[in-house]
């Protein structure tokens, strides 16, 4: 029996200072028959110049440069019964593809498979290493096992990037192009609601960068918290999880503590319980991060990196409620 053929797509948008390491993960996938489709949103930092002098991929022009629009052309582009979405921002093994179409082989009840994504600094220093280790560590990634990883396979609500059935897309459609962000949760939260099923496989990996620099940290962070709830007002229905009203929670008691802590004495009294409660969660945690990498640095970064991202999730998701865009 033949290898089936598979469609990778890519979005792409100004990418040079990954685009090269990213063709050379590419280039070593061992699966026989499989295509690559890079969504290029007409980048203008050299990243097409790099694209055009390969030709390990198909180049597709995105002119408006959105993610899910660049999803959909490819998509409609592709030519594999198997459809596999990959960021730009990854390291892939030799073994990615073979193992993604295999889980969906072994597993006829699976609609989309996906694996756990390592992650890594962009660069070397202390706050891109805590802000790495955050994303996939339980308190400051919750139960999101495609972050924090799984000892077994499990049925989940979504995973990074995704290696979907063809038959899928001609079901249920394709990406919502209204969505800047969010777009991969509500297709999954689609496909689940009409019956379909997802796949996590702790044996599928990748390494992806994440963001280095604080301030850009922050920004994504507030968009993280923002888009679950901005996306569910749009779409007419939740597409979140639980993990995502936790930062909301939190933000709304505490502000909402401290701005009434004055008046009332057992408001000070709970407030303060949570707070303490809080930061003794986040240093228990941080010392097991650094105690785990050697490094009692973390001790000091990583509560402050576990607050910005609860604090700064929670802000975007209470904008995201208020948000009048939010509307469609």
């Amino acid at each position: 029996m033949s290898a089936p053929l598979v469609s990778v797509v890519v979005p792409c948008w100004n990418e040079r200072d990954f685009i090269e390491r990213f063709l050379s993960s590419v280039a070593e996938f061992d699966y026989p028959a499989f295509e690559v489709l890079v969504v290029d949103g007409m980048s203008s930092d050299g990243t097409r110049d790099i694209l055009k002098d390969t030709d390990i991929v198909t180049l597709v022009d995105n002119p408006g440069h959105s993610k899910p629009v660049a999803l959909n052309l490819g998509i409609r582009q592709a030519r594999g019964d198997i459809i596999v979405r990959l960021d730009v921002h990854a390291d892939y093994p030799p073994d990615y593809l073979s193992k993604c179409v295999q889980g969906l082989l072994d597993h006829p009840d699976a609609d989309n498979v996906g694996g756990v994504r390592r992650s890594e600094a962009r660069d070397d220093s202390l706050i891109g290493r805590a802000i790495a280790l955050s994303t996939t560590n339980a308190f400051g990634a919750g139960n999101t096992k495609y972050r924090i990883g799984a000892a077994e396979p499990q049925w989940v609500d979504t995973v990074f990037g995704g290696c979907y059935r063809r038959e899928v897309f001609d079901h249920i459609g394709y990406f919502d192009e209204a969505l800047t962000r969010a777009q991969d949760r509500e297709f999954n939260q689609r496909l689940r609601a009409s019956g379909g099923k997802i796949l996590l496989l702790p044996d599928i990996t990748c390494t992806y960068y994440a963001r280095s620099d604080y301030r850009e940290f922050c920004s994504w962070m507030f968009e993280g918290g923002y888009w679950p709830f901005r996306a569910s007002r749009a779409v007419g229905r939740w597409i979140g999880a639980w993990r995502n009203v936790v930062p909301l929670g939190f933000v709304l008691a505490a502000s909402g503590g401290l701005a009434l802590s004055p008046v009332s004495r057992t408001v000070r009294r709970l407030t303060a319980a949570l707070l303490s409660t809080y930061g003794a969660a986040a240093l228990y945690s941080a010392a097991r991060v650094a105690r785990r990498h050697q490094d009692p640095r973390l001790l000091v970064v990583m509560p402050i990196v576990f607050a910005t991202t609860h604090v700064a999730y929670g802000a975007g998701s209470v904008w995201g409620i208020l948000d009048p865009a939010g509307r469609r």
